[in-house]
């Protein structure tokens, strides 16, 4: 999912999926609206026995 401001620039997106091994994989990726490049992504991995982990980035990303 997308997110824009009222200017329609992309400030954000949120994508979820799921691996073979039935780990739950969120990535937040949040945007700079003067020049489009990526400011941070959080990527948030939930495996079926509910251990969660978490990884920021500041600048670049992890995950396309």
């Amino acid at each position: 999912m997308k997110s824009y401001d009222n200017n329609g620039k992309l400030v954000g997106e949120i994508n979820r999926f799921r691996t073979a091994d039935n780990r739950s994989v969120t990535t937040n990726t949040q945007y700079n609206t003067h020049n489009g490049q990526v400011n941070s992504q959080t990527v948030t991995v939930t495996q079926p026995n509910g251990k969660v982990s978490t990884a920021t980035t500041i600048g670049g990303k992890i995950l396309p």
